[in-house]
């Protein structure tokens, strides 16, 4: 890109992504930056194996338009394959899609950077973003930085040692059994016992919602904490059948298809497919908003918990600086935390700075008439 950007995008998920990919698709030129292997690590999106709350995105479309092209004899073994396997798409699938697109059709407006966005200043063309030993400044900027959940503690022996760490719940929250998102991912205990992992007030709000819906029967695991509910919340998960447990979780039992039960301190095991994890917000990646002035909100929240304030085009406080995806809040109504409102706010984004870009084309194509 040898001209500079209308804009630049910091953040490697799913609303980084449908921001550079719409702005490219206008024709503006963007600098995407997109991350390190830390921000990888510490990213919501790349825990979300299986979109399936999406109607468009399943791979049932994909598979009946293989079949159909496959429907001849001489095919018949491939078939087989097939229609014996699923092919979830996960949120990494979308964006990395994303990303080839944008190189086969777009390379010429999009910088692709990849990099950890280090600081954020306002200069007198826009904004100036620091990524290791460059500087990249555009009028615009969209933070599409995301959040990141708070993790419970498992207290497991490994080899010959105890050892109390977030580590142990990774490869059960890859596989989706360790769930984050009623909205998202409620529907896939239906119908059968889940436990709640959590203490506090949201996690008895979520075991309601869960016995409400679908019918299953909450089992609240406090990991060590006393239940800090209110009593109306605790009366209700009684008339629910709810069990609580408060000992501490010591590990998970299950093979690599399936979780079968959640182990306990005290020697309880409960036979769980599922659990939710429901203790709230361990932060929101702010940091470059705050650099920026941007207004907060989150009540009496610590200020790294505080969601970014926008307005209905995505515009936060500060003219010019943008915010999608998880990280952020409206003061008029709640943004709902799923892949299509990240991508609806993103091209609410890109389509109010296109806007403003062609309204002064069209007051500088005036003046020179």
């Amino acid at each position: 890109m040898t001209e500079s950007p209308h804009l630049i995008v910091v953040g490697g998920g799913v609303a980084g992504a449908a921001v550079a990919f719409r702005a490219a698709q206008y024709e503006l030129r963007v600098c995407w930056l997109r991350g390190d292997r830390e921000t990888d690590r510490r990213s919501r999106f790349r825990w979300v194996a299986d979109v399936d709350n999406m109607i468009g995105f399943h791979d049932g479309i994909v598979r009946k338009s293989i079949l159909r092209q496959l429907r001849k004899a001489q095919f018949a073994d491939a078939r087989a394959v097939i229609e014996s396997k699923r092919t979830p798409y996960s949120a990494k699938a979308v964006v990395d899609n994303t990303i080839e697109r944008i190189e086969q059709g777009y390379g010429d407006l999009v910088e692709m950077v990849r990099g950890k966005a280090d600081r954020a200043e306002r200069t007198d063309a826009g904004f100036a973003v620091h990524c290791g030993d460059r500087v990249f400044e555009a009028p615009n900027l969209v933070l599409a930085t995301g959040v990141m959940d708070r993790q419970p503690m498992i207290k497991k022996e490994h080899k010959g040692e105890t050892e109390d760490a977030i580590k142990w719940v990774y490869a059960w929250a890859n596989r989706e059994h360790l769930l984050y998102c009623i909205r998202c991912e409620g529907h896939l205990a239906r119908e059968q016992d889940v436990g709640i992992i959590g203490h506090g007030p949201s996690a008895a709000g979520v075991a309601m919602m869960m016995h409400e819906r679908y019918g299953i029967t909450p089992r609240m695991i406090t990991n060590g904490e006393q239940p800090a509910w209110s009593e109306r919340a605790g009366r209700l998960l009684d008339a629910y059948g709810a069990t609580v447990h408060t000992a501490r979780i010591i590990d998970f039992e299950g093979d690599k298809v399936s979780m079968h039960a959640v182990l306990l301190e005290d020697g309880t095991r409960l036979p769980l497919p599922y659990a939710l994890i429901a203790l709230g917000l361990h932060c929101v990646y702010n940091q470059l908003a705050i650099d920026l002035g941007a207004r907060l909100e989150g009540g009496d929240a610590p200020e790294q918990e505080q969601h970014v304030l926008i307005d209905r085009r995505g515009e936060t406080d500060v003219p010019g600086l943008f915010a999608v995806g998880d990280m952020t809040r409206r003061p008029d109504e709640p943004v709902m935390k799923q892949i299509y409102t990240a991508q609806e706010y993103a091209v609410r984004a890109v389509d109010t700075i296109d806007a403003r870009l062609r309204r002064a084309f069209r007051e500088a194509a005036l003046a020179d008439a």
